[in-house]
């Protein structure tokens, strides 16, 4: 045999030997499971690597807080209607109230995306009647108009009885994207980024009623008694739009028994329209002589003020809970349950408006959020 045909048998044996398997690399392949690379698929806790939905509803039970919205002082001295006396600032109480989370994302496995849309409401009605002790009484704050009714700004009027009502309504609209930057069997941590849209209404309404009149010739007789239909009430409205970019970070730190802790803050910062209307409206009932050119008016005088800014507001949000988690024994669902807390606070939107001649808006006071969370999920 020619020497030359040996130097190919290396070349021969190692082609016979490439065919010999491929047949069996081929059946390999073909009985490749996804749910073997569990491990590598974001946030899947071991459900197989493809393509999914997950959907979440949740239940908010929270708390509304508000700055520069100061209703009423109280003085010690009801003979003094210059100036109060060891003054008190009253803020208005706030009820917790129920509301909602809901919203769903999609997963692309292979580009580890994540896209996600959700949306939360809240509604909260506080009311509250005040009454005075023995020897104080209500004065309304600078953020009533003080020429409504006798004319007088050097002077303020008294009352006994004050009823406050407040109502926020805030709707949030979050549309993000996700990428986890750092994933194994005990810690999840994925920042996200996306489009932070936000529409807040608060509503404010004191009604002060059962005058003092220390000037007047007959102080005895109440110029806004209430069982007579007398009132001095003052409403503002806050309102707020804003649209703008977020970013944001998940984390969740895996415990036993399914459960974990999980950890969720992102800020945004909106560019949109903040809006304030205040309605100061006197209602006498009865006619008491005084010592003011106007004071003696009994007909119904109101004064209204509007105001509209456009501006940068920014937004914050933080939430920490648990997290329990249960799969199905297919691995095709996935369910998940938070409770936890959160608190939201919206900077600079409330432009409270001072009615005087010159009147001025007051800046730099926001809104906040606080309360429980619960929220369950749905991954398939």
């Amino acid at each position: 045999m020619n020497i030359r045909y040996l130097k190919h048998l290396p070349v021969l044996m190692a082609s016979l030997g490439l065919y010999a398997v491929a047949p069996d690399r081929k059946t390999a392949i073909e009985e490749y499971n996804p749910s073997d690379c569990a491990e590598l698929c974001w946030r899947s806790n071991g459900l197989e690597c493809d393509e999914q939905w997950d959907f979440n509803a949740g239940a908010i039970y929270f708390q509304a807080k508000a700055q520069g919205v100061d209703l009423a002082v109280i003085t010690q001295d009801r003979n003094n209607n210059t100036f109060p006396v060891n003054g008190i600032g009253i803020q208005p109480d706030e009820s917790l109230w129920w509301g909602f989370k809901v919203g769903g994302g999609y997963k692309l496995f292979r580009q580890d995306w994540r896209i996600t849309v959700d949306y939360t409401f809240f509604n909260s009605v506080t009311n509250t009647p005040l009454v005075t002790a023995f020897g104080t009484a209500f004065i309304p704050s600078v953020f009533n108009n003080q020429f409504i009714g006798d004319g007088a700004p050097q002077n303020f009027s008294l009352f006994n009885n004050l009823e406050i009502g407040v109502r926020n309504t805030i709707n949030n609209v979050q549309i993000c994207a996700s990428r986890p930057t750092y994933i194994d069997k005990n810690v999840e941590i994925s920042p996200y980024y996306g489009l932070d849209i936000s529409f807040l209404t608060r509503r404010t309404l004191t009604r002060f009623t059962n005058d003092i009149n220390p000037n007047a010739q007959n102080a005895s007789v109440q110029r806004y008694q209430s069982t007579a239909g007398g009132f001095y009430q003052t409403y503002q409205k806050w309102s707020w739009w804003g649209v703008g970019p977020c970013v944001g970070l998940h984390t969740n730190w895996f415990l036993n028994y399914d459960i974990s802790l999980y950890g969720d803050i992102y800020g945004s910062i909106n560019y949109g329209s903040s809006r304030c209307r205040v309605s100061c409206f006197s209602r006498p009932a009865n006619l008491v002589p005084g010592n003011f050119p106007n004071f003696g008016f009994v007909y119904p005088q109101e004064a209204i003020i509007d105001n509209t800014i456009y501006q940068f507001a920014p937004e914050f949000t933080y939430q920490l809970g648990l997290n329990w988690s249960k799969m199905t024994e297919d691995k095709s669902i996935l369910f998940q349950f938070n409770i936890g807390y959160e608190a939201s606070y919206f900077f600079n939107i409330i432009k409270t408006i001072t009615p005087e001649l010159a009147y001025r808006i007051e800046d730099g006071a926001g809104i906040g959020l606080q309360g429980l969370v619960l929220q369950a999920f749905v991954d398939y």
